[in-house]
């Protein structure tokens, strides 16, 4: 776009074009567009240009490429809504759930632990009925519960979350789909689609996704996540067999 085709797009005048390119440094707007055409032309040639003859050779190089488009993808497609509701409603609940069935249960116990170490009160409890049951029991407005549904959604999982929801508590799901009977029943959604090279449900999405919500809650607490940090030291010296005299 021009400077004058870019005001009218934005409903500004042509000045105000101009200036933004001049506060970023340039001495005016075509040389913005032109730096703008060039990091554009980099990124197409990096998503669209044939894979390199390693990895065409390397069947792990080419599943590792097709992993990190998977979560590219995933995030291009999250709202910043959804984005920021997240880690917000792990931040702001006293307790935390995360459940998973399956394949989803190692994700769920990771997320768990992870939110631990934070200094959050979490649990991952058994997925089954029965294990759900005596742990929604407990749950109510002040509460969170995080279902990740790596395959087909589990009915009981989605469940789980109806009940939560119904308790008052937030409710996030972490699904393949959309129309996922987890993502359905929560409140918010984080979704990671497979892809199509893949054969498996797409895992390494999911770990991606959980732990840029980890990372995101420890950055917002930096200073304790060091002092905590140091606490378990502390303690994991002392649990240590050695003489403590």
């Amino acid at each position: 776009m021009t400077a004058s085709l870019m005001a009218r797009n934005l409903s500004v005048n042509e000045a105000t074009v101009i200036r933004f390119a001049q506060r970023l440094g340039y001495s005016g707007y075509p040389d913005f567009i032109r730096d703008v055409q060039a990091v554009v032309r980099t990124e197409l040639r990096a998503r669209y240009e044939p894979e390199s003859i390693a990895d065409a050779q390397d069947p792990f190089l080419a599943t590792l490429r097709t992993e990190i488009e998977g979560v590219q993808y995933a995030a291009s497609h999250i709202s910043p809504e959804s984005a920021s509701q997240v880690p917000d409603a792990l931040r702001q609940a006293r307790r935390v759930m995360v459940i998973g069935q399956g394949i989803s249960a190692p994700l769920a116990n990771l997320l768990s632990m992870s939110l631990r170490s934070l200094g959050m009160l979490a649990e991952s409890p058994p997925a089954d009925a029965l294990g759900l049951a005596m742990a929604l029991a407990e749950v109510d407005e002040q509460w969170a519960v995080i279902a990740i549904s790596a395959t087909s959604g589990s009915r009981e999982t989605a469940n789980a979350l109806t009940y939560a929801r119904r308790m008052g508590a937030r409710t996030v799901a972490l699904a393949c789909s959309p129309t996922d009977p987890c993502a359905q029943a929560a409140e918010l959604a984080l979704i990671c689609p497979p892809a199509d090279r893949l054969v498996l449900p797409p895992l390494g999405v999911i770990a991606a996704f959980l732990d840029a919500i980890v990372q995101t809650l420890g950055a917002q607490d930096a200073e304790g996540v060091r002092d905590r940090a140091q606490r378990f030291e502390a303690a994991r010296q002392w649990v240590l067999p050695r003489n403590h005299g």
